[in-house]
């Protein structure tokens, strides 16, 4: 089985320690380079062409997250980032979208979610932890009510993904394919009016949906 190759940037060591030997343990991940800074993490970045997935935290010891970040995006970098922080502000989760990164999780979250974080940002596919299908609750109530706007189908699958399911869990309780999940979600956002996570992230900021 072909291993997904991380680059954990954190500052704290005893964190970062546990996070790697968490990681570590699962049969499809390997941490293969590790940083607590901005610098330490550009060097890594330049040495390391099979790196797959950085694992961000966003505030570092001389900078912060998003300096990494614009570093790949300034080497054209395709290697996917899953920013893990406890808290962060609303300009800062904006610009982080902006930039394109592939998901954001909490500190908090246990080691099943992170995994299905890593799992999701490496297959290309947006990861933004179960608030963001709260916020697509909240997004459909404002414009309209839910039961008018979304198939049965649709609905289950955004109450499944507010409790925090993962694509696959969810397809698994609906017994239908994880491709006919992304299928619905996809349908979801059109009908909403966005293309993507992003879009739907700036856009409930911008209108006061929810504020960090």
């Amino acid at each position: 089985m072909e291993k997904i190759n991380i680059l954990l940037v954190e500052d704290q060591m005893l964190t970062r320690m546990g996070m790697t030997m968490a990681l570590n343990r699962n049969a499809d991940c390997q941490v293969v380079a590790e940083a607590g800074s901005v610098q330490e993490a550009k060097q890594l970045l330049k040495q390391n062409q099979n790196l797959d997935v950085v694992l961000l935290d966003l505030m570092l010891p001389d900078g912060s997250g998003v300096d990494v970040v614009r570093f790949l995006r300034q080497r054209g970098s395709d290697i996917k980032v899953l920013v893990i922080s406890a808290d962060t502000n609303q300009e800062t989760i904006l610009q982080l979208v902006e930039m394109g990164i592939g998901g954001f999780i909490s500190k908090y979250a246990d080691i099943d979610t992170l995994t299905t974080a890593i799992h999701s940002v490496y297959r290309g596919i947006e990861y933004f932890g179960k608030d963001i299908a709260e916020i697509i609750e909240a997004v459909s109530t404002a414009k309209g009510p839910a039961e008018e706007m979304f198939t049965g189908r649709e609905l289950d699958i955004v109450r499944l993904c507010a409790k925090g399911l993962s694509v696959k869990q969810i397809a698994d309780v609906l017994c239908i394919s994880t491709r006919t999940v992304e299928t619905h979600k996809n349908h979801i956002f059109r009908k909403l009016g966005f293309n993507s996570t992003s879009e739907l992230i700036r856009w409930v900021f911008d209108h006061g949906i929810v504020r960090s």
